[in-house]
């Protein structure tokens, strides 16, 4: 793992991984934090995904969450961004989210929050 300054050209990277998810974040400015989430988002990730976006969210940049490799989510880990979401005051976008995150997602009325750039 790697870890520079926000200010620096590099992008500052924390990363939590499992046999079958991986969350990371990228510090790329002082105004923009991604998480990038992969793989499965189950019961078994529910606290690391809200562990990271808690982490990412402590500062007063935006947070855009790439939910763009995942391949399962369940409804608790939609509620982790649920949570964020209502904490974050606006500052959290969600990402390229793929089908099985999407269906969660719109099942529980967060269309609003997701930024799909294939909608445009």
């Amino acid at each position: 793992m790697t870890v520079t300054d926000h200010f620096d050209s590099r992008f500052a990277t924390a990363e939590t991984a499992d046999a079958r998810f991986s969350i990371s974040i990228e510090s790329y400015s002082p105004r923009l934090t991604v998480v990038r989430a992969g793989g499965e988002l189950d019961l078994t990730s529910r606290s690391s995904l809200a562990g990271e976006l808690d982490e990412a969210l402590r500062g007063e940049s935006v947070v855009l969450l790439d939910l763009s490799a995942v391949s399962f989510m369940y409804s608790g880990a939609a509620s982790v961004i649920i949570d964020a979401a209502a904490r974050a005051a606006d500052r959290l976008e969600i990402f390229a989210p793929t089908r099985p995150a999407r269906m969660v997602l719109d099942a529980l009325g967060l269309a609003t929050i997701v930024d799909d750039p294939r909608a445009a």
